[in-house]
This record gives structure tokens, sequence and C-alpha cells, in this order.
């Protein structure tokens, strides 16, 4: 009896030790449309450039269930539509029978559980993957949102769309506005053309090479951007904020760090830095001429530009005066720190 026992539950190891991987696919012709849509309730999208004329959908599932029964269960439960309205390609997937209220489902939330809406998906205790695997021609606007999983889009010429409830955004090479939204990840962009407006709240932010404005939130980790040519925006309540070489005009504030800049060029509006959990470091390329305002109540001011200090002393709580003979206003202030502003190199 007991070898039966010890076969039994060794078989049922080895049955959810084995992984099983399948996918459906579809694809429409673009015509006339010029925009895909897609809705997801579950599941990690990736978007990117195909060839042809059409817009390629792969759904790929992957998990260790405890029989090929109960993954064709979870199979038959999925649809994916694929199809043209007037000028938008729309793809839906959608799970039908296996979402169950969270109270019924509480042993899911001990695991990985996909959840949305108060439900999660029954399959969560075996299923480690759903992935939306997209093609579109390169000049195409995308709208994208999962309720579950991370997205990414890659190379496309048009406006970019995204939203997800449960990870983090990646954005590269976007010719082309971008506006994303995640409550439970990171954001990344990278090499893009046109305005970008980001948020999380759950994640740090992370910005190079954008020829275009910028605007970017987060209640939960720190924002970097580096080598930007439009006004950057930069608010954070949970980190740091650094922005490296830019040439336009800045507002970054932080009530969770301190916040380092550096000009690279001659802004054409004024610039204002503030935070109540550190200091403020700004660096100001040969040449920028700007309106110094700078106060703190935690710390001292620094500045090896030359300016007119009445007692002598380059280290003081508040200081106003123009730098390289004035210019825009280059307001400072911070309650957790010092404030230093030296001149680059």
């Amino acid at each position: 009896m007991l070898r039966l026992l010890a076969a039994a539950l060794a078989c049922s190891s080895f049955l959810k030790a084995v992984d099983i991987e399948d996918r459906v696919r579809k694809s429409a012709p673009v015509s006339s449309a010029t925009r895909l849509v897609l809705n997801a309730d579950a599941g990690a999208i990736r978007v990117e450039p195909g060839e042809g004329k059409r817009v390629e959908v792969e759904v790929y599932f992957r998990g260790d269930p405890p029989s090929r029964g109960e993954f064709n269960r979870m199979r038959n439960d999925f649809t994916l539509d694929v199809g043209q309205q007037g000028s938008d390609i729309r793809v839906t997937g959608v799970f039908h029978q296996g979402w169950k209220p969270m109270l019924l489902a509480w042993p899911l939330l001990f695991g990985n559980p996909i959840c949305r809406n108060w439900e999660c998906l029954e399959y969560s205790t075996w299923l480690r993957a759903v992935e939306y695997r997209v093609t579109v021609p390169r000049q195409f606007n995308a709208d994208v949102a999962t309720s579950g999983g991370p997205i990414s889009v890659s190379n496309l010429k048009g406006e970019v769309n995204a939203r997800t409830s449960g990870g983090p955004l990646d954005f590269d090479g976007i010719d082309g506005p971008v506006n994303g939204r995640t409550s439970g990840g990171g954001i990344t962009l990278a090499g893009g053309k046109g305005r970008a407006v980001v948020h999380t709240s759950g994640g740090p932010i992370r910005i190079t090479e954008m020829a275009g404005d910028v605007d970017a939130s987060t209640s939960g980790g720190g924002i970097w951007i580096e080598r930007t040519s439009g006004r950057v925006r930069a608010h954070t309540s949970g980190g740091g904020i650094a922005i490296k070489e830019a040439t336009g005009a800045i507002d970054a504030s932080t009530s969770g760090g301190g916040v380092t800049a550096s000009l690279a060029k001659q802004p054409g509006e004024e610039c204002r830095l503030n935070t109540s959990g550190g200091s403020i470091f700004v660096s100001l390329a040969e040449g920028i001429h700007m309106d110094l305002d700078a106060s703190t109540s935690g710390g001292g001011i620094w500045t090896d530009f030359p300016v007119p200090y009445r007692d002598g002393d380059r280290r003081r709580h508040e200081l106003r005066a123009p730098l390289n003979g004035g210019g825009p206003l280059l307001y400072l202030r911070t309650s957790g720190g010092g404030i230093s502003v030296r001149r680059a190199g």
C-alpha cells in the first residue's frame, strides 16, 4: 500500500513538473486600418513591426497543470477575436468561465495569482505565462491594455497608448507620442521622438534619448532622465530624481529624495526644482545664463559662479543672484538638504 501511494505521489509530481506550451494564432489584413486596439483581460503584451500589410497575433500559454485535460479546459475557456472595425484592427482576448470571486479563490493568493476586478483566474495555480505577441506595419498607431501583465512596444512610427494594472511598461524607438500608465511596475523609454506622458504608482521611471517633451510621474520610485531635447516635468513622492544633459526647461519635484540636474543648453523658459527629502545639485554648461533663486531650511547653498555675498560667506540659506548676466529663472527649494550650483566641467 505504501509503495502504491509513493508511486502515485511520484507520478503526480512528474506530471506537475512537465511544462505544457501551446498557442493560438490569428491575423487580419490592414487595408485601410491605421491603428491596433488590443484589450487583454490577462497576460503580457509585446508589439513590434512586422513584414507586409497584416496584423499578426499569437497568444502563447505555458504552465505545469495537473493534467493535459486541465490545460485543454483552460484553452477552451479562452477566445481570441481579431478583426477590422473602421480604421482599427481590434484584438480581444478573454477568459470566460475561469474567473472566480476573490473570496472563493483565496488559495490562489498564496501563489502568483492573475486577478482583476476582485476576481482571480482559477488556472493561476499552474498557468505561468500568457503572452500576446503582435506584429503590425511599422507605420501604425497602437492602443493596448491588459489587466495583468507587462507591456512592451518597439520601433513603431505612430502614436502609442499603453495601460496595465499589473506590470512594467517598456517603449523603445517610438517615432510618435507615447502615453503609458501602470499601477504595478516600472517604466522605461528609449530613443523616442515625440511627447511622452508616463505614470506609475508602483515603480521607477528611466528615460533616455528622447526628442520631445517628457512628463513623468511616480508614487513609488525614483526617476532617471538622460539626454532629452524638450521640456521635462518629473514628479515622485517615493524617490530621488536625476536629470542629465537636458536641453529644455525642467520642472522637477519630489518628497522622497534628492534632485540632480544638468543643463546642456540654454533653456528658453524657467526651471524649477523642489524637494523636501534631500539635497539639490545643479550643473550648468558653459554659456548658460539664468537668474538664481535658491532657498533651503535644511542645509547651506554653494556655488562656483561669481555672485555677490553680503557677508562674504559662500555658504548661506538663501541666495538670489544672476548667473552669467542673468536670464530665465532657476528656482531651487529644499527643506531636507543643501543646494549646490556649479559650472559643468
